[in-house]
């Protein structure tokens, strides 16, 4: 008779499953899709996030790299003016320096002359 008993009650126990367990699993199973949509939903949001980060970064970029040839030019530019002005101030140093042998040298002939005359 025993045998029996768990016949029945191992019958009994499908129906009770579906009754009781089968709903909550369809619930559950309900929740599981609408959290799966809202991950597909927040990966979209968040692919979408970073295109835009990186079109800003992109642009970013592209700003900088436009300064950096601007300044690069503005610098050369300024090199270059800085170049000619220090040759320009070699030359006149070099006439200057001259000009000062030349001084020296008519002081002495000035000099010399007096003795002569004198």
């Amino acid at each position: 008779m025993m045998g029996l008993h768990n016949f029945r009650m191992a019958s009994k126990i499908p129906a009770w499953i579906q009754r009781v367990l089968l709903p909550e699993l369809e619930a559950i199973k309900g929740e599981l899709k609408a959290i799966n949509a809202k991950i597909d939903s927040l990966e979209k949001e968040i692919r979408s996030f970073r295109n835009e980060v990186n079109a800003r970064f992109e642009a970013v970029n592209t700003r900088v790299e436009e300064l950096d040839k601007r300044l690069t030019t503005k610098i050369e530019e300024m090199d270059n003016r800085l170049t000619s002005k220090i040759e320009d101030l070699e030359k006149r140093l070099d006439v200057v320096e001259r000009l000062a042998v030349i001084e020296a040298k008519l002081k002495e002939y000035d000099e010399a002359l007096k003795k002569l005359t004198t």
